[in-house]
């Protein structure tokens, strides 16, 4: 992958992160980029399973959103703490830019739950651009 071109694109299999993706897959587009499509699993114990199964449904994905298999390469990785293994990864492959969705939580829930999207933007060190659903 060019280092310049790269979008990273988390992918949860949400609304919000098929929003994100296809907003990543425009702007990959029309800058000649390609785009890397990750999924972080949480700390598991059949994580080859789980991981074999990821990446069929992150592929079912990009052919449903009409993809070249030479427009995104995939990546799950098995980490405890997500944002910081986006960051981590953006930094590795040298990322033009995150982009990923949030579900947009205030709040109580927010405070309880945590915000991936949140703690990325305080670890990324290129930009991240959050879509809401």
């Amino acid at each position: 992958m060019t280092a310049s071109k790269t979008y990273l694109v988390p992918v949860d299999f949400s609304k919000g992160s098929e929003t994100a993706l296809r907003h990543a897959i425009t702007l990959a587009r029309a800058n000649n980029g390609k785009l890397l499509l990750v999924h972080v699993v949480p700390l598991v114990v059949q994580f080859a399973t789980v991981a074999a199964y990821t990446r069929g449904e992150l592929d079912a994905l990009a052919r449903r959103l009409k993809l070249k298999p030479a427009e995104y390469r995939l990546l799950v990785i098995e980490r405890g703490d997500a944002a910081r293994a986006i960051a981590d990864l953006a930094k590795k492959y040298h990322a033009v830019m995150i982009v990923m969705g949030s579900y947009g939580r205030s709040g109580f829930r927010r405070f309880i739950l945590g915000s991936v999207a949140e703690r990325t933007l305080r670890y990324a060190d290129c930009p991240v651009l959050v879509v809401k659903k």
